[in-house]
């Protein structure tokens, strides 16, 4: 192992040294250095408690979220990076089992079946005054399975997200579980599952303990909520109903402890 080793080494062309060095001073110019991604990461911060306080002010019951190479601090201008910006509706309950229902709340329970894609779960919807599956419905941003019960269609939040921001009957892009109204910016509306699934907390548990990521980050990552975006499986037959999860909390705890040197390359 240690002669292969050696025998990479012997193959780098002499001037690598020094063109590694001047790439590190280049990109210590344009913004990639400790200062300014730490300004970054703390002024989207900052953007998500502002825009958190108005929609409390409008007595919205929602969450901001930023992520991406914006709000990390893993881009510079030259590569012209979007704003990926995510919305959580806390008005609706997130049930991972019949513990989590609440009375008088909208309620939507996690439900997986042979059929289901890995890492999706479809949205039951569940009455609000005894916990109890609703049958049937004529509301719009349902669909109605007869043999498995009342699911909350995906298209039903991209469709808001629109309507939101005054677009519905104007043309803009999807991409997965985003809708792009221009260049600069990604908007996602997605729900707070409370509750980590056993397919994450196995993430988390097959991670080894090494030098990356820490000890500290690995005890943290079970405290990072799951999202579920309105991203169904290409190809699925229940495409329209179907939730995937994903972890950006924890991906964005990973990228806040890197150090300089793999922020770098990353963005080499």
């Amino acid at each position: 192992m240690y002669s292969v080793h050696f025998q990479a080494m012997a193959l780098v062309p002499a001037f690598f040294h020094h063109l590694s060095e001047v790439l590190y001073q280049v990109l210590e110019c344009v913004g990639i250095n400790p200062w300014v991604v730490e300004r970054r990461r703390h002024t989207f911060l900052h953007r998500e408690a502002a825009e958190d306080e108005h929609e409390h002010q409008q007595e919205n019951d929602t969450t901001t979220f930023h992520f991406g190479s914006q709000s990390e601090g893993t881009t510079t201008p030259g590569l012209q990076s979007d704003t990926d910006q995510l919305f959580t509706d806390n008005d609706v309950n997130i049930m991972y089992s019949w513990a989590d229902w609440q009375q008088g709340r909208m309620n939507l329970l996690m439900v997986r079946y042979e059929d289901t894609p890995p890492q999706h779960y479809l949205l039951q919807w569940i009455r609000s005054d005894v916990p109890q599956p609703v049958t049937h419905t004529d509301q719009l941003q349902f669909i109605t399975d007869p043999q498995r019960g009342v699911f909350y269609s995906n298209m039903t939040v991209v469709r808001y997200m629109a309507a939101s921001c005054g677009l519905l009957n104007q043309p803009h892009l999807r991409h997965g579980p985003s809708n792009t109204f221009s260049k600069d910016l990604d908007c996602v509306v997605a729900f707070l599952c409370k509750t980590l699934p056993p397919e994450v907390m196995s993430w988390f548990t097959q991670m080894q303990h090494g030098y990356w990521p820490s000890q500290e980050t690995l005890r943290a990552a079970p405290m990072c909520p799951i999202f579920l975006v309105p991203d169904g499986c290409h190809g699925s037959p229940n495409e329209q109903i179907e939730w995937r999860i994903t972890p950006n909390l924890f991906e964005r705890l990973l990228m806040f402890s890197l150090n300089m040197v793999p922020i770098k390359c990353l963005v080499v």
